[in-house]
């Protein structure tokens, strides 16, 4: 019988551990209650054909539709054990970003099977994530196929792309009522704007910072790009035409704005290749970006401002 110790250690990076009742690693396909946390790992939950295995998920898990309909336990980052607990699952799923630190020792000592799952903003990562779900739910196979299908979606994307120089991209975030802040190196935003053969406006900014008018006009972005829910708080597209940053920009004047799905945009799940896809369509509008299963080019997930 094989040890406790040896199964951990043929585990490869990346891999999700997850404790049965009784302390042993488990796999199996047979769970029918799974919880699934952070809209990535339910995508991909959903994307593994498991989606009617789910119980509930939690508030940042918005696609596919399915999901919307399914109970909520709460934010990725602000769980209660108790919450997900009451819902008698049979197997949990956490991405790797869920917390607080307390509610997850909770679940980990409740003896239900419970699995982290390794988010990662890079082709590797993806494939890391995918695979970890596939291990913690007994569909490695099924895995290990849908995350060389989206890593052969990234190749197709990257050898359309020109070797000439990068179209520039300010992603916009709303911090509530203070002000507006800008992606930089580091982040979500930063990944997806490399898939897509782009560059970041500011490129020596590290994270999400406040920006202001004149490094912003001194930048002259290619491109200005705002998650679908910063759009939202910002009152719609028309609030976000009345902005400075948009109106007194040659990106907002030219109507290079872009208003995305935010979870498609940021959330990192299979479909991170379409929407660099989307996004490099727009940046390179002469290249030779591939379809990648897009129903349109671009995408019913986009919207660019003041376009018919």
């Amino acid at each position: 019988m094989i040890s406790r110790r040896s199964a951990l250690a043929g585990l490869g990076a990346g891999s999700a551990v997850f404790l049965s009742r009784r302390g042993a690693l488990a796999q199996s396909s047979s769970y029918a209650r799974i919880i699934s946390v952070g809209g990535a790992v339910t995508e991909t939950v959903f994307a593994l054909g498991l989606g009617d295995k789910l119980r509930a998920v939690d508030t940042t898990s918005t696609y596919p539709v399915s999901a919307l309909q399914l109970p909520k336990v709460g934010y990725l980052r602000q769980l209660s054990a108790e919450g997900v607990l009451s819902m008698e699952p049979d197997l949990i799923l956490l991405s790797s970003e869920a917390g607080p630190a307390a509610a997850i020792d909770q679940l980990k000592g409740s003896g239900i099977p419970l699995a982290q799952i390794p988010v990662g903003r890079t082709a590797d990562g993806l494939s890391a994530m995918i695979n970890a779900v596939g291990e913690a739910t007994g569909l490695t196979e099924d895995a290990r196929r849908l995350a060389q299908s989206v890593a052969k979606q990234l190749d197709s994307l990257a050898a359309g792309l020109s070797a000439g120089p990068k179209k520039s991209v300010l992603l916009i975030l709303s911090a509530g009522n203070g002000p507006l802040l800008g992606a930089g190196a580091n982040t979500a935003a930063s990944a997806i704007i490399d898939f897509a053969g782009g560059a970041l406006a500011f490129p020596e900014m590290e994270g999400y910072k406040a920006i202001s008018m004149e490094p912003v006009l001194a930048a002259n972005p290619d491109w200005i790009v705002l998650p679908s829910h910063v759009c939202e708080a910002l009152g719609g597209p028309e609030g976000v035409a009345k902005l400075d940053i948009v109106s007194r920009t040659a990106a907002g004047a030219e109507g290079r704005v872009a208003i995305i799905d935010s979870h498609y945009l940021l959330g990192f799940g299979p479909r991170a290749p379409e929407a660099a896809a989307d996004l490099a369509t727009l940046l390179y509008p002469e290249a030779d970006i591939p379809t990648l299963g897009r129903e349109a080019v671009p995408s019913s997930h986009v919207m660019v401002l003041g376009a018919p």
